[in-house]
């Protein structure tokens, strides 16, 4: 799982978000996002154990994801590993709602980014893989996010 936590990337997105938005690339900033807080491990963790759910089918053969590991580990059926894991997911949240009250000091702009990676995994992964086969949902999402954005605007700009 420690590895599979660093795999999701949320480490790698947040650092690279702290070095983009104002006020944020602090040195306090960085030692925070280096000493793998709770509420960072446990967003690792749910988005780690998400894409294991929802890929599972599609893992393109690979064996070490949580749903195999699960099943192999406590000789379990693949709805049962599923259901337990998805109880895992919810006590992540709880973790990550327990530690966001928990982390005042921690600057508001921080943890509003932590909240918008997890608003970010459940859209990717709460109807299916979302993040690697984007067809459907997640596709009308980006889409009113953007294109329909700039073709309204050019509607105006040439009304």
């Amino acid at each position: 799982m420690e590895v599979g936590q660093v795999e999701i990337a949320v480490y790698a997105t947040l650092g690279g978000c702290l070095m983009c938005i104002k006020h944020t690339d602090t040195e306090e900033a960085y030692k925070w996002l280096k000493s793998r807080p709770k509420l960072l491990t446990s967003l690792s963790m749910k988005g780690r154990l998400m894409n294991d759910i929802a890929g599972f089918e599609d893992d393109r053969g690979f064996i070490a994801n949580a749903v195999n590991c699960y099943m192999k580990q406590y000789g379990v059926t693949k709805l049962e590993a599923i259901r337990d894991l998805q109880k895992e997911v919810a006590n992540c949240d709880k973790i990550i709602n327990e530690e966001s009250l928990k982390n005042i000091d921690v600057p508001l702009q921080n943890r509003k980014l932590v909240f918008k990676i997890l608003r970010m995994l459940n859209v990717s992964y709460n109807e299916g893989e979302g993040f690697t086969f984007t067809k459907g949902k997640f596709d009308k999402y980006i889409a009113s996010l953007f294109v329909n954005r700039i073709c309204r605007k050019l509607k105006y700009c040439f009304a």
